[in-house]
């Protein structure tokens, strides 16, 4: 039997040591919050600029942490990021407009470590203030989503994402 394996997703065919929305295959995915680091990036428009880096104890593959989910976070845990550590976190993959174009994006469904649904209003720089509501996710592989989800809430990453014992390819 051979090593290859056949890529099902476009982001599958340039892996790296970022979560992609691609790679949780139309799936929800709770991780553990490991670590939250400020990196030097490359930027869009050339240079370099810091950004927040949450990183995962079931996965090697981190996460860039965007003004969304990490407001999300933040509504659910508090502003004390030394509070996100240890924390679950279901995210699920869904599209998102940027500039004109509609791009795959990750984002917050809730957390199984909050005691009910929060609600907050995510204030976005140049964008229209929207009503978010998190839920409370399951922890348990295969349980159904709560009714306000779309898909199953699973504490496993995809079958895609390295397990946590490989080194990042990217």
């Amino acid at each position: 039997m051979s090593d290859e394996k056949r890529p099902t997703t476009y982001d599958e065919l340039f892996p790296g040591r970022f979560l992609k929305a691609g790679l949780f295959k139309g799936r929800d995915v709770t991780l553990t919050i490991k670590d939250v680091l400020i990196e030097s990036l490359p930027a869009e428009k050339g240079g370099e600029e810091d950004k927040a880096i949450l990183h995962f104890r079931e996965s090697p593959k981190a996460l860039v942490l965007n003004r969304t989910n990490g407001e999300s976070i933040k509504a659910m845990f508090g502003k004390a990021v030394r509070d996100w550590l240890g924390k679950r976190v279901t995210f699920f993959p869904t599209h998102d407009k940027l500039g004109r174009e509609t791009v795959d994006a990750i984002r917050v469904r809730g957390s199984p470590d909050i005691a009910h649904v929060v609600a907050f209003e995510l204030r976005l720089p140049k964008r229209k203030a929207r009503a978010v509501t998190l839920a409370v996710t399951s922890a348990k592989p295969g349980a159904p989503a709560p009714a306000a989800a779309t898909s199953t809430t699973t504490d496993e990453p995809p079958d895609d994402l390295p397990p946590p014992d490989v080194g990042s390819d990217g």
